[in-house]
């Protein structure tokens, strides 16, 4: 019983590990993300998009 225990902390704290790296690059990303960023590369994409359909 106590091996199941120990095995279920050992996944418990793997897993908030996984949840925790994904929500720290998640932020990272949000954080760089620029107005500049997204006038350079999104904004000339959607731009271009545009001109493509008429």
């Amino acid at each position: 019983m106590d091996q199941e225990w120990a095995w279920l902390a050992v996944w418990l704290i793997g897993l908030f590990s996984l949840i925790g790296f994904v929500m720290a690059a998640v932020a990272n990303l949000v954080r760089k993300d620029t107005r500049e960023h997204d006038k350079k590369f999104v904004w000339r994409m959607k731009s271009n998009w545009d001109k493509d359909i008429k």
